[in-house]
């Protein structure tokens, strides 16, 4: 009889949610917010893999500056579980941090690594499926990921391609993972789409905290190094001080360009459990509830609930903090208010958002960050 796996969760938190501006700020990330539902998302994230992997177990990483607002939002997670980040350096330091932790408590552990800005439609199928990929990654040293069948040809998101069959889990098959395909054009996510071999990348992974390492060794020494050094600093008084040490040298890489592209053990498992990357106001016309126009109508905070009115206007995302939103003859727009500042553009450009802080910065209008 196999023994069941140790398993640790990974909470990815240290985004700055910038497509989210201007409700998500440098002071209060979208993790922070309650994006989806009443809850804040960290809190939906952390109370969902709750059933599958204690709190004691479980792991947040993210940045000092959102340390503080993080411990309100789940005071049940252990602090010795929080771990800081100096500055954020994309997911291969942010996992690699977290596998060190979990290494020096169970080497043979696994640990479920997963972004905390999803949204989950089945939770029990959830529950599932990373049961099966925790029990799948603790039978050897393969890097698995779980990849979500298109419904749609999507530019958001990245892509795998399925190869050949490596092995079952309780009768579920688990596959090679091909190749990795950045956001595609649209063109090219429909011949994905037509294809039926390419999965949408969800970002949640599963291995050994030992085989994660290895991986970090091979295909990035030049983070490995710098990371070791905090070994003998790990849960004591010089972690912090060592981590900045080491997060100076560090690259900023995300872990699947760095390793995931480049590794020959990656598995793929494909889930079904209604996931969407909860990445920019676009998202939440796919996911919130319309009026008869097809326009979704967000909430303000519950202290001053702003209104929001449409007239003769289609597929419009709209939310306010202090003032009424108005929209007339539009159609597929975002209007947005939240903090001295309001964004309106058409909903198939909100993944550009990012731009307009960069304009923001240049300009030094900080107060808007």
């Amino acid at each position: 009889m196999r023994r069941k796996p140790d398993v640790y969760a990974v909470i990815m938190a240290g985004g700055g949610g910038t497509r989210f501006w201007p409700w998500s700020r440098d002071t209060r990330p979208k993790q922070i917010l309650p994006i989806l539902s009443s809850r804040t998302m960290i809190r939906e994230t952390v109370e969902r893999i709750r059933p599958l992997v204690p709190r004691e177990k479980t792991l947040i990483v993210t940045s000092r500056s959102q340390a503080g607002r993080l411990r309100q939002e789940v005071p049940q997670i252990p602090r010795r579980n929080l771990l800081l980040e100096p500055r954020g350096k994309n997911t291969a330091p942010c996992l690699t941090l977290a596998a060190l932790q979990v290494h020096a408590r169970n080497p043979e552990a696994v640990m479920i690594a997963l972004p905390a800005d999803h949204h989950i439609g089945r939770k029990r199928e959830f529950l599932r499926t990373l049961g099966k990929a925790a029990e799948f990654a603790s039978r050897g040293d393969f890097l698995l990921t779980l990849g979500v069948p298109p419904d749609r040809p999507e530019t958001g998101y990245g892509y795998i391609q399925k190869g050949g069959l490596l092995g079952r889990v309780r009768g579920t098959p688990v596959y090679k993972a091909r190749a990795f395909r950045e956001k595609p054009t649209l063109a090219k996510a429909g011949a994905y789409l037509r294809r039926g071999d390419y999965l949408w990348n969800s970002g949640i992974f599963a291995w050994r905290a030992d085989a994660f390492l290895s991986a970090v060794e091979e295909f990035l020494p030049g983070l490995h190094r710098p990371l070791q050094e905090i070994l003998p600093f790990l849960g004591k008084r010089g972690q912090g001080k060592a981590l900045d040490r080491a997060y100076a040298r560090c690259p900023s890489i995300s872990v699947d360009y760095g390793i995931l592209e480049k590794a020959r053990n990656v598995a793929l498992l494909e889930c079904r459990f209604g996931w969407s990357d909860v990445g920019s106001w676009s998202v939440l016309w796919n996911l919130r509830p319309k009026d008869k126009q097809g326009n979704v109508h967000l909430r303000g905070e519950e202290s001053s609930p702003a209104k929001t009115l449409c007239i003769d206007s289609s597929g419009c995302v709209l939310r306010g903090e202090e003032k009424l939103i108005a929209v007339l003859g539009m159609k597929d727009t975002v209007a947005v208010e939240a903090g001295k500042a309001i964004l309106v553009c058409p909903r198939r450009r909100s993944q550009d958002v990012p731009r307009v802080l960069e304009e923001l910065k240049r300009r030094g209008w900080r107060e808007y960050l």
